[in-house]
């Protein structure tokens, strides 16, 4: 794992606010290579805002990570939105470049895992037609595409039927056997209990004075009286019996766990019928609450996973992924329309054929500065909050944020330069006065350049008033209306500077370069998006 590195959380602690109560305090744990680690502890003990630091989701308040493999981590969480705009094999293969394969890999991959799964038929079903439990399997699917070397599963189960289980199960088991880190919570005490090397019990309510958790080992389930049969032997066919709330019995065949007044039994299948009436006979008798076979352990074994080319794509590539998956997220989604024709409808109306060109680009970059800080805002909100967590384990908080920023500058960018050469080509190449002949080509440049100071300064203006800075949705809107105004009409500003120089060289037929005004804006923005990636992103429910 990462150059054979183990993971380890030094003093972990994590609060939601300066006066907020402790999530989590003093928390330590190393695992080494090959540990499968079960995270425990009563309902808001902080057991998924663990999972999420350890992942690289969520940043600790105090404490750090050390060993995280960064380009190979991935993340499940609980429930997995269904309100991406994707299909499920576009998706898988997105978030497949973003975790670093190539496209070739990256379907290679997801078309294994859909099968393994059992839900190729939906390749090519949009993820909002899907039912929870088969969009809970894409989530599954999404964390095991690059074979990671930290898989954290936060109630990965929960949704998925028993077959899916199995395929779960025995894929963390791979994933350890290679010697990645797996970290899981379930609510189920017999899930991987014989797999398990290690468990981490945190307390009810952490606070200063309360010993800091420490993970302690995990024993084997006890070994059966006499051993379950071969599973790779021809028409073994295993069959697990779960029971609940009996007495003490002696089972004489199968692989028993048992954890407080629960019992799980693995047998073969001509076994099955001796076990289910020893527990129907011992006193009090164990009430059977699920019989079920374990599809295809013998006769069918699980395809193998596919061989990667690993390392085949660097940082460039990853970061340009990223943005097309950003970019395909936003347009798929439809959101980027309000912001686009509100920008078109104005300029509709307030430019018309002949018009002086100098004030009609100054009327065009300042209409652009609300409309990219209304682009970030549709960039940094159309993602839910479970799928951005899936890409914050791929690349980290800070670059997940940071492409959703750049997404947003590049749309609004590319806006602002269609609206300005249409404007070049339908405004008179005059003064106001019509005296005064101007030069097309510069006052183009001017205007490229006063846009993308309007452009920048949007970006700067969205990143500051949206989230994770500001996390209320009335607050934050506010904000980036009263915001965006100041910066338009505060005298200094550099957009305000960029406007007014476009507007009063249209007096003169004079052209003005707001360089000046450009680089204030490019450190403005620089600075917005710096502040923005480094604030950790709201608490995930």
């Amino acid at each position: 794992m990462d150059g054979e590195r183990e993971l380890a959380l030094h003093g972990i602690g994590r609060r939601y606010g300066v006066r907020a109560p402790w999530v989590l305090r003093d928390v330590a744990l190393t695992a080494p290579p090959g540990t499968l680690l079960r995270v425990e502890g009563a309902n808001g003990s902080g057991k998924s805002t663990l999972l999420r630091i350890a992942a690289g989701v969520d940043r600790p308040s105090t404490g750090v990570v050390t060993g995280r493999p960064a380009d190979r981590t991935a993340y499940v969480p609980e429930r997995f939105p269904p309100a991406l705009p994707f299909p499920a094999l576009r998706y898988l293969t997105r978030i497949g470049a973003v975790r670093g394969l190539t496209a070739a890999d990256a379907r290679v991959s997801a078309l294994h895992w859909l099968d393994r799964f059992g839900i190729t038929g939906y390749a090519s079903t949009p993820l909002d037609e899907l039912s929870k439990g088969t969009c809970q399997k894409i989530a599954v699917a999404q964390a095991l595409l690059a074979d990671p070397a930290l898989l954290v599963l936060d109630e990965a189960w929960t949704g998925l039927d028993a077959a899916a289980r199995e395929v779960l199960d025995a894929a963390v088991q791979e994933r350890v056997a290679a010697g990645a880190v797996v970290l899981f919570v379930d609510h189920d005490p017999l899930r991987l209990a014989a797999a398990t090397t290690a468990a981490l019990v945190l307390p009810p309510r952490p606070d200063a004075g309360s010993a800091a958790p420490a993970p302690v080992p995990v024993p084997s389930a006890p070994a059966p009286a006499a051993g379950p049969a071969d599973p790779a032997a021809p028409g073994a066919g295993l069959v697990v019996i779960e029971a609940a709330g009996g007495g003490d019995v002696a089972l004489e065949s199968g692989e028993a766990s048992r954890a407080a007044d629960t019992l799980r039994v693995v047998v073969t299948a001509g076994e099955s019928d001796g076990v289910l009436r020893t527990l129907l006979a011992a006193r009090p008798p164990w009430h059977v609450t699920g019989v079920r076979t374990l599809r295809g352990r013998s006769a069918q074994p699980a395809p193998a996973t596919p061989r990667l080319d690993r390392g085949s794509t660097g940082a460039a590539a990853r970061a340009a992924a990223l943005l097309r998956y950003q970019a395909e997220l936003v347009l798929r989604s439809h959101r980027w329309l309000p912001p686009f024709l509100f920008y078109g409808a104005v300029m509709a109306i307030g430019i018309a054929g002949g018009q002086p060109l100098l004030g009609s680009l100054g009327y065009a970059a300042a209409l652009l500065l609300p409309v990219a800080a209304w682009t970030v805002r549709v960039c940094v909100t159309t993602e839910p909050p479970a799928a951005r967590a899936c890409v914050a384990s791929a690349v980290g908080t800070r670059r997940a944020q940071a492409g959703a920023l750049l997404t947003a500058l590049l749309a609004a960018g590319a806006l602002g330069a269609v609206g300005t050469l249409l404007v070049t080509a339908v405004s008179g190449a005059h003064s106001d006065d019509q005296r005064t002949a101007v030069p097309v080509g510069a006052a183009l440049v001017a205007g490229l350049m006063a846009a993308a100071v309007s452009v920048l300064l949007g970006t700067a203006v969205g990143a500051l008033t949206n989230p994770p800075v500001v996390r209320g949705g009335g607050w934050s809107v506010l904000g980036t209306v009263i915001a965006a105004g100041a910066v338009l009409i505060t005298s200094g500003s550099p957009a305000q500077a960029a406007v007014t120089g476009l507007v009063k060289g249209s007096r003169t037929g004079t052209v003005h370069y707001p360089v000046l005004a450009l680089g204030l804006s490019l450190l403005a923005a620089a600075a917005a998006a710096a502040v923005s990636a480094a604030r950790p992103p709201a608490r995930h429910t």
